[in-house]
């Protein structure tokens, strides 16, 4: 006779229906913890792309604030302050949010000074506003951005990552001076036409209408100029730069209506040479570059305006000493490099 609770026994040890549902409850508590850590993971890289984006953009344009220089003839420095002031109005721009809030912002989010593109062996690079005293490490104004966003994680909890995480981005960007330009017209402006003075503050003359420039030395506003020392007008444009402040350009007498034809075309931005005066037959020292929009030409004349902030993208960087140079109104294309 069969004993049926041994029956009942040895139905139940072979009954294995329940073992796929518990197998696909747990391979479904991971499949969800891993896709939960995906979106979490996603969300960290969305605000770190977000937030390099607006430190990017801050970056760039406080290096544009960098221009025009602040001080005296003698003493012109970058525009430190208005720089750090650019950058915070990207900052702060609410087309710049960071996970849809603006990002968060301290006391050193926005740092300026002088970052060598030749620096010493072992040297930490860091931003100061003292200029230093070897011009071979080529330094050149910069501003620094860095921001940073607290995160809150949903998932990743779950498997015992920490939340809220700390994202950052760091950006800076670097305003090459206006030292060496190629390809410029030969036309050289005096001082008095490119800058007001007001004692020793050097302001650029921005006439919110026209200004009509002669180019002929004895005008005494703009004139032509050649490297060879002659009275001859010149012809062609100089494919080797121009460096201010020790290199000198002579100016030479006439109008030359064919030159204004070759040289000057309106709607262009002339980049020129600032001298102390275009008197004929001289040299003169180049103390600086103003950039000149041309708006109408005539056979020996030139209507427009100065422009404020002008990048040249021809201005390289070099080794010049540049105290004394009147600049602010030409400098470099605004760059991001290494932070």
């Amino acid at each position: 006779m069969l004993d049926p609770r041994k029956g009942s026994r040895s139905s139940f040890a072979r009954d294995e229906s329940g073992a796929v549902a518990l197998t696909f409850a747990l391979m479904l508590t991971v499949l969800c913890g891993f896709v939960a850590l995906a979106l979490d993971i996603g969300h960290i890289y969305m605000v770190r792309s977000e937030l390099q984006r607006t430190a990017d953009a801050g970056a760039l344009a406080g290096a544009m604030g960098l221009v025009p220089y602040t001080g005296t003839s003698n003493n012109q420095t970058p525009n430190w302050l208005q720089a750090r002031q650019k950058a915070l109005e990207i900052i702060n721009n609410t087309a710049n949010k960071v996970d849809n809030q603006t990002a968060s912002i301290t006391e050193d989010s926005v740092q300026y000074g002088y970052w060598l593109l030749n620096p010493p062996p072992a040297y930490t690079q860091t931003l100061s506003t003292v200029r230093p005293t070897t011009s071979a490490y080529l330094p050149v104004p910069a501003v620094r951005v860095t921001l940073s966003r607290s995160v809150q994680l949903y998932f990743a909890p779950l498997i015992g990552v920490a939340s809220p995480q700390i994202v950052r981005a760091t950006a800076m960007a670097i305003l090459p001076e206006a030292v060496s330009v190629a390809n410029l017209p030969p036309i050289a402006m005096a001082k008095d036409v490119v800058y007001n003075y007001s004692g020793e503050q050097l302001e650029l003359e921005i006439d919110p209408t026209t200004q009509t420039i002669k180019v002929q030395s004895q005008g005494g506003k703009a004139g032509w100029f050649n490297l060879s020392g002659d009275n001859s007008v010149p012809s062609v444009r100089f494919s080797s730069p121009l460096t201010a402040p020790t290199q000198q350009i002579y100016l030479t007498p006439g109008t030359e209506a064919t030159l204004m034809h070759e040289f000057v075309a309106a709607g262009q931005t002339l980049v020129m040479p600032v001298v102390d005066t275009v008197d004929q037959k001289v040299w003169r020292n180049i103390i600086g570059f103003a950039a000149f929009k041309v708006d109408t030409r005539s056979s020996n004349s030139m209507t427009g305006h100065f422009v404020e902030k002008y990048f040249d993208p021809n201005v390289m960087p070099t080794a010049s000493d540049l105290n004394g140079v009147l600049l602010g109104a030409v400098a470099g294309t605004p760059k991001l490099v290494t932070p």
